[in-house]
């Protein structure tokens, strides 16, 4: 973070002892590697980690007690030593981690957080996680590794979500669930284990879609039609994203809908 070390002006933040480093403010007992690259604008909160091969872009706030680089949870995992270069974690712009999150290392391939997520307290990404852009996760989300959570998703909290998994964009998921399938985009989602609860109209409808295309998509959603060109690309994104198994997605069976078009897609 080169050797431009400033103290700021404890008013400025919650935190005292907040630490400038170029136009990043890093808390003075934050931990930050030395294979960590940081972009612009970032902040960094008291007692927070970051280690091993992570680079971070613009505008990010990472709160307290977020741990970002420590080892996969796996059998076998190398945990504090280092037999090879550390894995690829990835972070873009303007995300959001509250107290006590947790990403770790990949084991095979990477962990990304795009951009413009929200991730609230006590989330946990697991090694080998995709979160896709402008993901909400509410607090004491628990996610297998592997899995890939797509745009747009809310997903409700302490829910958890098995490894593997690929959940659809613009899916709302409800608090408590079990995620233990791939879950098509569009549509809401909750339960033990989840079951289909209808199109996430209002979550569309939040996202710009118009109401023509949240009716379109609901026909499309039950086999009644085709997806317009607005949903068509986050269709494609699912049915095509393998797992590291090369698993294909499993197309979860969504009941059909019997009552009128006008009315169907409307909550």
């Amino acid at each position: 973070m080169g050797m431009d070390r400033q103290v700021v002006n404890s008013s400025l933040f919650r935190f005292p002892g907040v630490l400038q480093f170029g136009t990043n403010y890093v808390h003075e007992s934050a931990i930050i590697g030395p294979d960590v690259k940081l972009g612009n604008g970032n902040f960094v909160g008291p007692f927070t980690a970051i280690v091993g091969n992570v680079e971070i872009g613009d505008d990010n706030w990472i709160g307290p007690n977020v741990t970002i680089g420590t080892a996969a949870q796996y059998h076998g995992s190398r945990n504090e030593w280092k037999e090879k270069d550390f894995l690829p974690i990835r972070i873009g712009n303007r995300n959001v981690l509250r107290e006590y999150v947790s990403v770790h290392e990949p084991s095979q391939l990477v962990t990304v957080i795009e951009d413009d997520c929200c991730l609230m307290a006590y989330n946990h990404v697991s090694h080998d996680t995709i979160l896709r852009s402008k993901i909400t996760l509410a607090n004491n989300v628990q996610i297998g590794g592997f899995t890939e959570v797509q745009y747009g998703c809310v997903i409700g909290l302490s829910t958890t979500i098995h490894q593997f998994t690929t959940v659809g964009a613009f899916t709302m998921v409800g608090m408590s669930s079990v995620v233990a399938k791939d879950l098509p985009p569009f549509c809401k989602w909750a339960g033990t284990p989840v079951r289909f609860l209808g199109v996430n109209a209002i979550g569309l409808r939040r996202n710009d879609f118009r109401d023509d295309e949240i009716a379109a998509i609901g026909d499309a959603v039950v086999g009644n039609g085709e997806y317009p060109p607005a949903a068509a690309c986050h269709v494609e994104r699912f049915r095509t994203r393998n797992a590291q198994t090369h698993r294909e997605v499993a197309l979860a069976e969504v009941p059909a809908v019997t009552y009128g078009v006008e009315t169907r897609w409307r909550r």
